[in-house]
């Protein structure tokens, strides 16, 4: 699932007729460029139009982290090349220590971090949600507060 929202959280993927009406997931065809190689998409994770929309949701919901102030797009900013602008990034509370990676043709890439220490997107998206000083929040915490929502469950259910 969060695979599919560093892929394409600005596609055009919410044009494309989630509905709850669908019988089922509809999966979404996503095109690299003609000379990358062709994309290895997780046989357990595949991308689905309501999964790409979930995923844009959670990048950009603050919800995510421990005080509800800030996303995934606070740090990788949709409008700066999904990069931070600032030398460094801000976290809860304020604090800093680093900036953030630019998120750009994250398919193709080995490994994640600047140090390399996850080996997929579905382990990396799990990492700065519980860093004390990116979002500060225990992944229970934030089933809680999904489950809590009075949108999630759906879309969830739907993806």
């Amino acid at each position: 699932m969060f695979s599919a929202l560093a892929l394409v959280a600005c596609s055009d993927a919410g044009d494309k007729g989630v509905g709850a009406n669908s019988p089922g997931p509809t999966p979404y065809a996503l095109k690299g460029p003609t000379r990358f190689p062709p994309l290895q998409i997780p046989f357990d994770n595949p991308l689905t139009v309501e999964g790409v929309e979930l995923g844009r949701q959670l990048f950009n919901d603050p919800l995510l982290s421990v005080d509800s102030t800030i996303a995934c797009a606070s740090c990788h900013q949709p409008s700066a090349a999904f990069s931070d602008p600032a030398v460094f990034s801000r976290g809860v509370a304020g604090q800093t220590r680093r900036n953030s990676m630019p998120l750009f043709n994250l398919a193709w890439a080995p490994e994640f971090f600047w140090d390399g220490r996850s080996p997929s997107l579905e382990d990396q998206a799990l990492h700065p949600v519980e860093n004390a000083i990116e979002m500060g929040e225990r992944w229970d915490h934030v089933v809680e507060k999904l489950n809590r929502h009075p949108q999630y469950p759906a879309l969830f259910a739907r993806a």
